[in-house]
């Protein structure tokens, strides 16, 4: 017979591991599925902006390139000399020329353009789901098999064409799938918070890209090294996706709690309906609203070039630091972004549902400072003279500005017209190509020399064409859903007779159509 304070222990050491799944299982529960599906669009785009960068760093270990650059700047500042440089881990080299090398840039913005628009399409009509999945199944793919294609023959100059082109096509997925999802997902009142928690991941991914890629490399003297272990986080993702991700909130599943789908049900039965739709062509491509909204994206991608770009420039060329400060400098820039977009879009959510500012109003807020800001701190730290301190100060306070992009610009792209979300966000990315075409040509005319006076004038031009921007953006920029947006006249005429002011959220955008399922 056993004693009692055996029988205890027993139901002390049996009671809690029956109980416990249990106990995790309504923890689980606790956390809205709109929120998880907002951190498996975060994880998502990290993942695949991650392998995306670490092949544009393996490539340069790949392809030679001299180190016998100098600045005049730095030889007028007289800075000590570096203690370290740029380390290639493999003996073979590509010797591509100019024009080879610059093809290979271009091919990038040529596969933005063309997944762009069907892209968006295919998610407003079947859902975003698979067009987020598509391409981190083919990168993590292209990640696994593309070490064993590379050999070290010139033939192989196709091989990284056909990898910039798909990975173009791949962003445009990406962005355009994410939309879909945000915004069948999201409710008005709430499309600040988990819209940042959605876009946050690319500053994180570039972050990440700074402290570990090149350093990995280096330390295993492979090329390919972080290959294999970016391309499991995409498949470990791809596989939590299948099973946990989900193009619209009416596809309910056993995770997801009653009053949390009653809810959506409430604020997106009307604006976001789940039937494949007919794009209105004419009326979209004549709708300021979008013009506007493109534009200022124009805008962004232009001062997110030209930061990027002139960040590591200036941190290697021009003030010479140590490449692995300048790494380190760099990765707590993209960390401020990214940490400061979450927070932006949870004020942004803050001020709008407190009645204290109209939406349209916060978003050409949040745009102007998301514009200007960056061009101004870069325009500071071309005047800063030799002080390397505050020079870097101008860079981080400039990337970290960026941050108010995506709760203006970024976030209106859900608003104007939820129905077609991800075609708006494919039109908007069909003129990334400008910048990342043009802005090339433009810094090797007038700053050829890389001199402290030619990248000033340059930052002028960054300063003027922000500027035009953002104007234009002000003047016909706005939140509010778009009658075009509903899909028969009978809404659209409702909607212009009952649509309640944006600025009174959370109440929803449209009135009930109790006919809908």
């Amino acid at each position: 017979m056993s004693s009692p304070s055996q029988n205890v222990s027993r139901r002390i050491s049996t009671a809690p591991s029956s109980s416990r799944p249990k106990q995790r299982w309504k923890r689980c529960r606790q956390i809205p599925y709109r929120y998880i599906t907002a951190i498996l669009l975060c994880i998502s785009n990290f993942a695949f902006f991650l392998m995306f960068i670490s092949f544009e760093d393996a490539f340069s270990h790949l392809h030679e390139i001299g180190e016998n650059f100098k600045s005049n700047y730095s030889i007028e500042c007289k800075f000590p000399k570096r203690t370290s440089k740029v380390e290639h881990v493999s003996k073979d080299f590509y010797s591509w020329d100019p024009k080879s090398l610059d093809q290979l840039a271009k091919a990038n913005g040529y596969g933005v353009l063309l997944g762009s628009l069907p892209s968006g399409v295919l998610s407003d009509k079947f859902g975003g789901k698979y067009v987020v999945l598509v391409p981190v199944i083919v990168l993590s793919g292209m990640e696994v098999i593309i070490p064993f294609l590379i050999t070290g023959k010139d033939i192989e100059y196709y091989v990284f064409y056909v990898w910039q082109l798909l990975t173009g096509i791949g962003i445009a997925m990406m962005f355009c799938g994410t939309n879909s999802i945000l915004v069948n997902w999201t409710p008005p009142h709430e499309i600040g918070k988990l819209g940042s928690i959605a876009f946050c991941s690319l500053a994180f991914a570039v972050m990440f890209h700074y402290l570990f890629t090149d350093k990995f490399i280096v330390a295993t003297k492979m090329w390919n090294a972080p290959f294999l272990p970016y391309a499991i986080v995409g498949i470990a993702w791809t596989v939590c996706f299948v099973f946990f991700g989900f193009s619209f909130y009416h596809n309910k599943n056993q995770w997801m709690k009653q009053e949390e789908f009653d809810l959506l049900k409430k604020h997106l039965e009307t604006p976001a309906t789940f039937k494949r739709k007919t794009v209105p062509w004419l009326k979209l491509l004549t709708s300021l609203p979008v013009w506007a909204v493109t534009v200022a994206h124009v805008g962004h991608i232009w001062i997110w070039e030209a930061m990027v770009s002139n960040l590591d420039f200036y941190i290697r060329y021009v003030l010479y630091f140590d490449e692995y400060v300048g790494d380190a400098l760099a990765a707590v820039a993209y960390m401020s972004m990214a940490s400061l977009t979450v927070a932006v879009g949870y004020g942004a959510d803050y001020l709008t549902n407190g009645g204290y500012v109209n939406v349209t109003t916060l978003r050409k807020v949040y745009t102007t400072f998301g514009a200007m800001a960056p061009a101004i701190f870069l325009l500071a730290a071309a005047y800063t003279g030799c002080h390397r301190k505050v020079a870097v100060a101008f860079f981080i306070m400039g990337m970290s500005s960026l941050c108010f992009y995506f709760g203006g610009t970024k976030i209106n792209s859900l608003e104007i017209a939820p129905n077609f979300s991800g075609t708006i966000m494919g039109f908007m990315n069909m003129f990334d190509f400008i910048p990342a075409l043009i802005l090339p040509q433009v810094l090797e005319k007038i700053a050829p020399n890389q001199s402290l006076p030619e990248k000033r004038i340059m930052f002028w031009i960054h300063f003027g064409i922000l500027t035009c921007t953002t104007v234009v953006y002000n003047l016909f920029g706005s939140a509010d859903v778009q009658p075009w947006n509903y899909k028969d006249e009978e809404e659209e005429l409702n909607v212009q007779g009952n649509e309640p002011s944006t600025s009174e959220q959370p109440k929803p955008k449209t009135p009930q159509n109790k006919d809908k399922k």
